[in-house]
């Protein structure tokens, strides 16, 4: 991209120091979310002045001659959008309307608990029999879920007791989780296996709060829209400028400190993380545990978030676009392991827009909704926790004008699997020079091998998928196995594969 583009910064949900009273205050909220908003340099003037006229037709709501998005409050979104009034309703759905192709959008979601965990338990690393971050995942879930207040304290207090108080709360979790062992069985094992190799963590106490997360996917965001040329504006907070002194330690630039009031950018990223913060906070309260003894229970959103109206509903659909459709890429929403509440809501505004009209809602027993909810979220978190196991890298693909890119091997890989020829498997054993193994973003499995001595690509039969995720795992536990000789078999329409030693 030759045009220079200029990108606009801000948050929500910061606790500008992460200590015990922050964590168990009644208005904390695990997730940091960070939003940026970008436009080329043409356009910015005729963005601006939508953003103004915006601004202007709501000026009632300003606060100290400023729009925030402190003028929507949480308790307003108690039920999601059903919750909104007619007023709120029509302020979000202006503030969406100025939002079109000619705007890029990048935020994250990032959980503070994760990042504590991942400090204390820095020297805690992936092995052929541990898989780390699919443990630490679940010890961030076991935390954000039931609040354990002594593990909490366990944090901040320094006792040197953590792993025993850790040890202590997983034994009366699986305990616990004995009074609905159906539900809780997937659980009480992922505990389980916490437990036994809770021995070998080797605490680390550095918990101040590294403001680089804000930053992390937002540089492979750069990458995969092939923006080289741009400047990034932040809103000046405080005195310290961490924000700031993290995005140029990174290696943006340049970056520029702005007073949000001179700065139409930063405001509109402002309004937008809020508007994203408070919805996912409500979501997130909905689906928390209230008890520990509340923990053998299924969570499931109430009827009334279902409640909806015309307007309610399109409101879903269109903050779905804004979100998820428009100027779309991979690397438009990032998180860390713990991802639970983006996934949550990026399924409830799939779920709310399947629904073409009103009529199609009320149709529906209105105590089903959450069940099929509670499904499409539940196979997504699934589909993310095995995903996080075999480590699936992601490789950031810069925008092109054609239609395919080459892999690291030198293969052609169409953006559209579809396109990818199959890979040609007679009856028998076919021996193989197999150069690497990988996935498309739709999940597709492909194989790269040595055709006369030439990279070409494959798509995978589907019946091989678990064989290309073991692939995967193993790769991202130090093990390669490629380039290296595969004999892949098919007999009566099954498919097997090994490697030729």
């Amino acid at each position: 991209m030759e045009n220079n583009v200029n990108f606009y910064y801000d948050e929500s949900e910061h606790s500008r120091k992460i200590n015990h009273s922050t964590v168990v205050s009644d208005n904390y909220y695990d997730n940091f979310v960070t939003t940026i908003v970008g436009w080329r340099t043409e356009d910015e003037n005729s963005i601006f002045q939508r953003y103004l006229e915006f601004e202007e037709k709501h000026s009632d709501r300003k606060s100290n001659g400023e729009l925030k998005s402190a003028t929507l409050k949480t308790k307003q979104l108690k039920n999601g959008l059903a919750s909104l009034s007619s007023d709120n309703l029509a302020f979000i759905h202006d503030f969406l309307d100025v939002f079109d192709n000619r705007i890029f959008l990048y935020f994250s979601v990032t959980s503070k608990i994760e990042y504590i965990v991942n400090q204390l338990f820095l020297n805690y690393k992936n092995s052929v029999f541990v898989n780390a971050d699919a443990l630490k995942y679940s010890i961030v879930k076991a935390i954000v879920m039931y609040r354990p207040q002594e593990i909490i304290s366990g944090m901040y207090e320094n006792t040197g007791e953590l792993v025993q108080l850790l040890k202590a709360f997983f034994h009366k979790r699986i305990t616990a989780n004995r009074a609905n062992t159906k539900l809780k069985r997937h659980e009480t094992s992922a505990f389980s296996q916490i437990v036994r190799l809770l021995e070998d963590i080797n605490e680390h106490r550095d918990i101040n709060w590294n403001y680089q997360i804000a930053f992390d996917g937002f540089k492979k965001y750069l990458l995969e829209k092939n923006i080289s040329k741009y400047a990034l504006f932040i809103d000046k907070e405080g005195d310290d400028s961490d924000t700031l002194k993290a995005a140029k330690q990174v290696g943006l630039s340049p970056v520029t400190e702005v007073d949000s009031k001179e700065h139409v950018g930063v405001r509109m990223a402002d309004m937008l993380a809020g508007i994203i913060s408070k919805l996912l906070k409500s979501l997130h309260t909905e689906l928390q545990y209230d008890s520990f003894e509340d923990g053998v229970n299924k969570k499931i959103l109430g009827e009334k978030w279902f409640e909806l109206n015309d307007r309610q509903l399109y409101l879903y659909k269109r903050l779905l676009h804004v979100i998820c459709r428009l100027n779309n890429a991979w690397y438009k929403a990032f998180s860390g392991n713990y991802s639970d509440d983006l996934v949550a809501i990026i399924s409830l505004l799939d779920y709310m827009s399947s629904y073409r009209t009103i009529d199609d809602v009320r149709a529906i027993d209105k105590k089903m909704h959450g069940e099929y909810f509670n499904t499409l979220v539940c196979e997504r978190l699934a589909k993310h926790y095995d995903d996080m196991r075999s480590k699936l890298q992601l490789d950031p693909i810069a925008e092109t004008d054609k239609d395919y890119f080459f892999n690291q091997r030198g293969g052609k890989v169409f953006f559209d699997s579809s396109k990818q020829p199959p890979l040609r498997i007679n009856e028998g054993s076919n021996t193989l020079d197999v150069l690497s193994v990988g996935f498309m973003k739709d999940g597709t499995p492909m194989i790269t091998v040595s055709e006369s001595e030439v990279p070409v690509c494959y798509k995978l039969p589907q019946e091989l998928y678990a064989w290309a995720m073991d692939c995967v795992a193993l790769a991202n536990m130090g093990i390669s196995n490629f380039p290296s000789k595969v004999a892949i078999t098919k007999c009566n329409d099954s498919f097997y594969a090994d490697f030729i030693v």
